[in-house]
């Protein structure tokens, strides 16, 4: 076979191979073309209405934040000293002037000891000059006076050095942390242990401006929490905050009874909030919203003929949706059946 031969034959072999491709490309895509539903517009398609309307519906408005204690305070010491007593762990419960910890002031005491004995004669000195006769000048007198209140100034700074020695709980709590051990040399400025009061916590809650007006400082609020189920805890709107963050939300703080200790700091509490919108709301029912919350839509059902309309969506309940622009009262869109429908489609109304 010569190389012109051999060269036709390779081209007829490779367009034959091409051919052989095509058709089955082609073939392939009329098969997954004929599995594609597409939507028959001749075909009625079985929907339930709903009719845009003027109606007067509750509003719930969630807000969820998380507890926080009623008080921390980090503990430590106004004095240095070794710790010969610890009388806490963590998780433990302390009342209120609960002792701490002890540390060692058998030192001072000793010096106390010490300051007593030069008072007890700085007194004596001054008692006997006092009820001389003769002999004592008033230099003498005025400088036994000095000693008696120089004595009495040690003695009132050392009753408060060893009074510091006794640490104590500043308020009924938990301990959360605790920094220090048995014979460790402690000092001002150390934290030595955390204390929080959870009798009652603080629920702090970030609220936009445009809900800011629907509270009050003493307010009455009812609380909710996913680790109790069911159960409403009493609040009072205790703060609510003046200067809003990047996003325009408010902080408020909700104070909360902590009966029996059912709740625990950082845990998610909620606030459900109900009021009533005025008559002129225009509302549709949830079911019949499509698209996306950016760009919400509805079919409005015109003539037995489905059209999709952008519309501007503004508060809602459960059942219903405020409608801002879009609609107008007595309009009739699509609530049920709407997997079926698209843009243009002829529809029939369910009974």
């Amino acid at each position: 076979m010569n190389k012109i031969t051999k060269t036709v034959l390779t081209v007829v072999i490779a367009g034959a191979l091409l051919a052989a491709v095509a058709f089955k490309l082609t073939s392939n895509k009329e098969e997954l073309t004929e599995k594609i539903y597409q939507p028959d517009v001749n075909t009625a398609v079985m929907v339930q209405i709903d009719s845009v309307k003027m109606a007067r519906f509750d509003q719930s408005v969630t807000f969820t934040g998380s507890f926080a204690p009623n008080r921390e305070v980090t503990l430590g010491t106004e004095t240095t000293g070794k710790v010969i007593k610890v009388n806490i762990q963590e998780g433990s419960r302390v009342a209120a002037g609960s002792v701490i910890a002890q540390l060692d002031s058998d030192l001072l005491k000793t010096q106390l000891q010490s300051a007593n004995a030069s008072y007890d004669r700085a007194v004596s000195t001054l008692t006997r000059y006092q009820q001389a006769v003769s002999g004592v000048t008033q230099l003498q007198i005025d400088n036994a006076k000095t000693d008696v209140l120089i004595t009495k100034a040690q003695i009132d700074q050392l009753k408060k050095q060893i009074s510091q020695c006794t640490i104590h709980a500043p308020s009924a709590g938990v301990i959360i942390s605790r920094n220090f051990d048995l014979g460790a040399i402690v000092s001002p400025g150390m934290q030595m242990a955390t204390l929080i009061d959870i009798s009652s916590l603080k629920l702090e809650i970030n609220v936009p401006e445009k809900n800011i007006a629907q509270f009050k400082t003493g307010q009455a609020i009812d609380v909710t929490s996913d680790v109790h189920p069911g159960t409403k805890f009493k609040g009072i709107v205790e703060m609510i905050g003046s200067d809003a963050d990047a996003s325009h939300n408010f902080q408020i703080k909700v104070r909360v009874a902590n009966n029996n200790s059912a709740l625990r700091s950082g845990m998610y509490g909620t606030v459900e909030l109900t009021n009533t919108l005025s008559a002129d709301a225009l509302t549709v029912p949830r079911s019949a919203i499509i698209g996306s919350s950016a760009k919400p839509q509805v079919y409005v059902i015109e003539n037995n003929v489905a059209k999709i309309r952008d519309i501007q969506l503004g508060s809602g309940n459960e059942n219903r949706v405020q409608v801002t622009s879009g609609l107008a009262a007595g309009n009739l869109v699509a609530s049920g059946g709407l997997v079926n429908l698209s843009d243009g489609s002829r529809v029939s109304i369910a009974k």
